[in-house]
């Protein structure tokens, strides 16, 4: 039987689900390893430089493009020949030019190309990623975004939803919008994802909304602090949740935002948890990136066309959310959990399998 080395560069977490999910039922023999993020970059590349030359791989699936995994890729497939597919959610260079700087960006933008350029084949989460690693070397592509389980994430019913309401301390009558995700500041930009929310909260007209922020990260502390003591009540902050506790923080949302910067990181994007919030019966509020059109509409609204930390923008969703109308959240939630149906794990793991089956032959 093929040997299938599995690699999450980012370590245990969504990754290493997606794999595993993935190559269930493949015809091949699986090896899983989740790299240490504990470990230094050097440690953590020297292990897995060992484990590439344990055993004759047949093929190695890379998730996600650290250097940790991806560099000794590379000089293992130039070395060795060995054959590699990598599969992506972020343009590498594109990250590090946004968040870091135009150093960063032309160093990992090389480093990209190499990955790409000697791989056999490449995944991304998005069709735009896809043609970008096409258009830099990659052989071959397919993409699988990423995908949902429509078993533990499901639309739930009005007492359902008031309940989850109760459960956060949100009146039940209220509008809530939210947001599900890493709260990592970046100071290149003073963002993280929920800024927007508070920044929208303090110029509302209408006092029947509420801000949900789920996650944890860096920027946590910045946006307690940026709420005004005299909306408090308004905004509500889970900190952490347990992968379980998940789908009924989003019972208790009636618009996911989903805030892309529209540059060579945002555009390019797909957000893991727009699945999760179409499979819950969740009208999704997101940037006009590509991404939106193709995957949201009808079940949601296009955001404003400026970056999340602009006033501009802050003010035209303030202005959108006091105009918006029960019966039009409704409307657009009703077209959620249809659209969710093409992100099933069961689908995405029978084209995985296909694509990489091929090449394993």
């Amino acid at each position: 039987m093929k040997r299938l080395l599995c690699i999450a560069t980012a370590g245990g977490g969504q990754d290493a689900i997606r794999i595993r999910r993935l190559t269930e039922g493949i015809a091949a023999e699986c090896t899983y390893y989740d790299v240490d993020r504990k470990l230094s970059r050097k440690a953590a590349m020297r292990q897995v430089r060992q484990l590439l030359r344990s055993k004759p791989w047949d093929l190695v699936y890379l998730e996600g493009t650290g250097i940790a995994g991806g560099l000794p890729l590379i000089w293992e497939a130039r070395t060795r020949r060995l054959r590699y597919i990598v599969s992506s959610g972020d343009p590498v260079g594109g990250f590090f030019l946004v968040t870091q700087g135009r150093l960063h960006g032309w160093v990992f933008g090389v480093y990209e190309k190499l990955l790409y350029r000697h791989c056999v084949g490449f995944i991304g989460w998005t069709p735009y990623l896809t043609g970008v690693a096409l258009h830099l070397g990659a052989p071959r592509g397919i993409t699988i975004e990423g995908a949902v389980d429509l078993c533990r994430f499901t639309v739930p019913s009005a007492s359902q939803r008031q309940e989850a309401k109760r459960a956060l301390a949100i009146p039940p009558h209220h509008l809530v919008c939210g947001v599900v995700g890493s709260l990592n500041w970046t100071e290149r930009q003073r963002y993280c994802y929920g800024l927007e929310l508070i920044e929208t909260l303090k110029l509302l007209k209408r006092a029947d909304v509420t801000m949900l922020i789920v996650g944890d990260g860096s920027g946590l502390e910045r946006l307690q602090a940026a709420v005004p003591a005299s909306l408090q009540e308004r905004a509500r902050f889970t900190g952490r949740l347990q992968p379980d506790q998940v789908p009924c923080a989003l019972h208790a949302m009636d618009i996911g935002f989903i805030t892309q910067t529209l540059d060579k990181l945002g555009s390019f994007r797909l957000t893991t948890k727009l699945p999760e919030y179409l499979a819950s019966g969740v009208a999704v509020a997101m940037s006009p990136i590509p991404g939106y059109y193709d995957y949201v509409e009808p079940a949601g609204w296009p955001l404003p066309p400026y970056h999340p930390t602009d006033p501009a923008f802050h003010r035209a969703c303030a202005q959108w959310l006091d105009a918006l109308s029960w019966e039009e959240v409704q409307e657009r939630a009703a077209h959620a959990r249809p659209i969710a149906l093409r992100f099933d794990y069961q689908t995405a793991n029978a084209r995985f399998r296909r694509f990489v089956e091929e090449l394993l032959a």
